[in-house]
């Protein structure tokens, strides 16, 4: 059912949009390549022997990672306190990330490289997912899906990382879930794609984002899409989850990892609260 908030939300969507450029291609940049770039596959074969001469990758004593939607930089001090997590994390994914100098000086200041799937942009600046490291990533593929109601999209990225030591490589996926629709098809059919894209990993993974499963419906197909990717999700000492209609609708999931720590964050610098874990690997483990 259409409730009258969110009549009144689609309409002040609606006049959203007509600030909003759409570009049908998926559309990578990354401040490593330096330009964007269209990727078909999220194969890792592919690329296998060109970075073979990598050298700096994760520590696997310590894989410090944040996950935080940063509501496009339009609260206070967000830029402070991004700069205080980028400090304490080697790796972060970021939704409703907007690709304007104050993130870019931000990242280049704590020496991270970053890769964006655009999803659109928004007055001329692009806005999407963002996935940024202490180091480069080897390879990153993405996909975009279309709001149903609005039309404009949300993106979804997926990154690997080299780890120290190791032949393995880390998959880092970020979503960024379609919020506006009256089923669960197009919400089914985000998720299948992300599964589609990843399933062939057998490594280390961190499948992390704003999922936005308000309902029951759409935890339900998370739940699914966590069994069939053998993830773990976290149990928090003190749980500052943002919530929507009651339901968390930020996650971090993980395999092929041990968890030391956890925390959420909370902030007043965005309508979400930052979630922070450190993750150690060990190979002979898994």
């Amino acid at each position: 059912m259409l409730t009258a908030r969110r009549f009144i939300l689609l309409v002040l969507l609606s006049l959203l949009a007509a600030c909003v450029s759409i570009n049908d291609r998926v559309q990578l940049v990354s401040n490593a390549l330096a330009s964007s770039q269209q990727l078909q596959s999220c194969d890792l074969t592919s690329v296998e022997n060109e970075n073979k001469g990598q050298s700096h990758g994760l520590n696997p004593e310590n894989i410090a990672f944040l996950n935080w939607n940063i509501y496009k930089g339009n609260r206070e001090n967000w830029q402070r306190d991004l700069s205080a997590f980028a400090q304490g994390h080697d790796l972060m994914t970021i939704q409703e990330a907007m690709l304007d100098e104050n993130l870019t000086a931000l990242l280049e200041q704590h020496g991270f490289k970053w890769v964006m799937n655009e999803a659109f942009r928004l007055n001329g600046t692009a806005a999407g997912v963002m996935t940024a490291a202490d180091a480069d990533a080897v390879q990153s593929c993405g996909f975009k899906t279309d709001e149903p109601l609005i039309q404009i999209p949300k993106s979804t990225l997926i990154s690997y990382y080299t780890i120290n030591g190791s032949k393995k490589r880390l998959l880092v996926a970020n979503i960024h879930g379609i919020n506006f629709t009256l089923g669960l098809d197009t919400y089914h059919q985000q998720l299948e794609q992300l599964y589609d894209a990843i399933k062939h990993h057998d490594g280390p993974m961190i499948v992390a984002g704003d999922f936005n499963n308000w309902s029951e419906g759409r935890l339900k197909q998370v739940n699914e899409l966590v069994e069939k990717l053998a993830l773990s999700g976290i149990e928090y000492r003190v749980n500052n989850k943002t919530l929507f209609f009651g339901n968390a609708i930020d996650h971090v999931f993980y395999r092929q990892l041990e968890l030391v720590s956890s925390r959420v964050w909370q902030v007043s610098s965005s309508d979400h609260n930052p979630i922070s874990a450190n993750f150690r690997f060990h190979e002979a483990v898994f």
